[in-house]
C-alpha cells in the first residue's frame, strides 16, 4: 500500500504487506454501511463548518461530492478497493479524488472509531424499523386467522401428549403473544440505539467545538453518549439486536416445528400452501414443508452468531480494538435471516388451511377431559389430590376396556365414589370444558375473542 493511499502513512516507512491487506480488509462486509457512512459524514461536515473548521464553500464541495459517490455506489459504478480496508477509507479516498484538498478536512476530530459506531447505530435503527414492520404484518395475519378459529376445537398438548381441549384460535393467539413480545423488545432497544456516539473521537472526545446535541438531532438520534471511551469500545447494542433476533428466531422455530408436525399425515391438522412446499426427486407423492424446516434450521445460525459476538467482546480491554471489525458479518447474517424468516413464516400461515375434522377426532382421544372429571369431584366437595387419584383410576379402567372416559357407564364411575352422578358427563364434553375456561387468558371462545379484540385494537385492524 502506498503512503498516499494510507490514512496512517506518515508513521510508517514500509508498505503494508499484501497478505496483511487481504487479511484485514472488511470492505466486502462493511460496504453495506455506505449510506449511513455518507449520511453521517454530511452531518459531521455541517458541524465542522459551524465550528469554523470548514468554509461554506468547502462544506458545499464535500456535500456535493459525497452525494455523487452515493449515486455511483447505488448505480454499481463505484470501484471498491480492498487496499483501502473499509467503507470509510474507500469513500474518503474517492471524495479526495472528486473534490481535492477539502476532503482532507472532513476527518478533523473524527476517528473511524466513532465513525463506525455511528454508522452501525444508524443502520440498526433502520433495520429495527424494517423488522418491526415485518413482525407487525405477521401479527395481523395471526389475529385474523385466530378470529376465524375461535370455536374450532383441537387438543392442547404437553410433552407432545394430548392434555386438555382448547381452541385453534387460542393456540394461534399464543403464537401472537410470543411474537408481540419480540416486537416490544425491538421497540425498547431503540432507546439505546438512539444515543449518538459521533464526536467521541478515537476515545477521548473532540476539541473542535462540535455541537453534539445539534449534530445528534440532525441525524435523528435522541441523545448523545456521555463517555467517549465507552461510546467507541462497546458493542452491547449490537449484542442486544442479535439477542432480540435470536429469541425471535427461537419463537419462529417453535412455530415452524408445529407447522411441520401438524402437516404430517399422522396429524393432518394443516395443509400448507403448495407454492411454499417442495416435492421429492424420487418419491412422487411427497409434499415437504421445506420452508418451515429452513426457518427452524436457520434459527441455529442466529444463536451461533450471538454466541460468536459475545465471545468476541468478552476479553477486550478499553477502548477500541480491531476485534470489533468481526461484529458485522454475524450481525448482517442474523438480520438477513430474520427479515426473510418472518416473511416466509407469515406467508405459510396466511396461505394455510386447517383440518378441523382431524383436530376434532383427536379431541376424543387420550381421555382429554380427565382434569375436568377431577374438577367435577372438587366441585362435589372432594379435595383435589383425592379427586386427581379417582380420575386417574377412572382412566385406568377405561383403558383396560378400550373405552374413552366419557364412554364409561355411570355404574362403574359410581364404584369409584358414590357422589358421582349423571351430571358428570357434562364435564366430559370437550366443548363444555373449553367454555368453562373463562378466566382472563383462557381458551373459552369469549375470552379468545377478547384477546383478539385487544390485539386488533393494538394493531389498528
Amino acid at each position: 500500500m502506498s503512503k498516499k493511499n494510507s490514512s496512517w502513512g506518515g508513521r510508517f516507512k514500509k508498505q503494508t504487506a499484501k497478505k496483511a491487506q487481504v487479511f484485514s480488509s472488511s470492505i466486502e462486509i462493511d460496504k453495506n454501511l455506505y449510506s449511513q457512512d455518507i449520511t453521517g459524514s454530511i452531518a459531521y461536515a455541517e458541524a465542522l463548518q459551524e465550528a469554523g473548521v470548514l468554509t461554506k464553500a468547502e462544506l458545499n464541495k464535500i456535500k456535493s461530492g459525497l452525494k455523487q459517490i452515493k449515486q455511483k455506489i447505488e448505480s454499481g459504478k463505484f470501484k471498491w478497493q480492498e487496499a483501502l480496508e473499509d467503507v470509510h477509507m474507500n469513500i474518503e479516498s474517492a471524495l479526495e479524488k472528486a473534490i481535492g484538498s477539502a476532503a482532507k478536512k472532513l476527518h478533523t476530530g473524527r476517528s473511524r472509531n466513532d465513525q463506525v459506531v455511528t454508522d452501525l447505530k444508524l443502520f440498526l435503527l433502520n433495520q429495527s424499523k424494517e423488522l418491526q414492520i415485518c413482525i407487525t404484518d405477521f401479527l395481523k395475519i395471526l389475529v385474523l386467522k385466530a378470529e376465524n378459529e375461535t370455536e374450532t376445537l383441537m387438543p392442547g398438548f404437553t410433552h407432545m401428549q394430548i392434555a386438555q381441549p382448547i381452541t385453534l384460535g387460542h393456540h394461534l393467539m399464543a403464537w401472537y403473544e410470543m411474537l408481540s413480545r419480540d416486537l416490544e423488545r425491538f421497540e425498547e432497544s431503540e432507546k439505546r440505539l438512539s444515543i449518538m456516539p459521533l464526536g467521541s473521537g478515537a476515545l477521548s472526545g473532540n476539541r473542535f467545538k462540535i455541537n453534539r446535541i445539534k449534530l445528534s438531532k440532525s441525524l435523528g438520534f435522541k441523545g448523545v453518549t456521555t463517555n467517549s471511551i465507552d461510546a467507541v469500545s462497546d458493542r452491547d447494542y449490537v449484542a442486544e439486536m442479535m439477542f432480540n433476533i435470536s429469541l425471535m428466531s427461537v419463537h419462529l422455530s417453535r412455530i415452524s416445528e408445529e407447522l411441520i408436525i401438524w402437516s404430517t399425515s399422522q396429524f393432518n391438522y394443516i395443509d400448507l400452501p403448495e407454492e411454499l412446499c417442495t416435492g421429492s426427486s424420487i418419491m412422487p407423492q411427497k409434499k415437504n414443508p421445506d420452508m418451515a424446516e429452513l426457518v427452524r434450521g436457520g434459527s441455529a445460525k442466529t444463536i451461533g452468531n450471538l454466541v460468536s459476538l459475545l465471545s468476541l467482546l468478552k476479553n477486550q480491554p478499553l477502548a477500541y480494538n480491531r476485534d470489533n471489525q468481526e461484529d458485522k458479518a454475524p450481525l448482517f447474517d442474523s438480520i438477513n435471516y430474520a427479515l426473510s424468516a418472518v416473511d416466509i413464516t407469515a406467508a405459510m400461515i396466511a396461505g394455510a388451511t386447517f383440518n378441523a375434522d382431524a383436530m376434532l377426532t383427536d379431541i376424543y382421544d387420550g381421555h382429554i377431559c380427565a382434569t375436568d372429571f377431577a374438577e367435577y369431584l372438587v366441585i362435589k366437595g372432594i379435595p383435589f389430590r383425592d379427586a386427581h387419584e379417582i380420575s386417574g383410576k377412572a382412566v385406568q379402567i377405561a383403558e383396560k376396556q378400550d373405552l374413552l372416559l366419557v364412554e364409561l357407564p355411570l355404574e362403574e364411575l359410581k364404584q369409584l365414589n358414590s357422589i358421582i352422578d349423571k351430571d358428570v358427563y357434562k364435564f366430559l364434553d370437550p366443548m363444555k370444558s373449553i367454555n368453562s375456561k373463562n378466566s382472563i387468558g383462557g381458551t373459552a371462545p369469549g375470552q379468545v375473542k377478547k384477546q383478539i379484540s385487544i390485539a386488533k385494537n393494538f394493531l389498528k385492524i
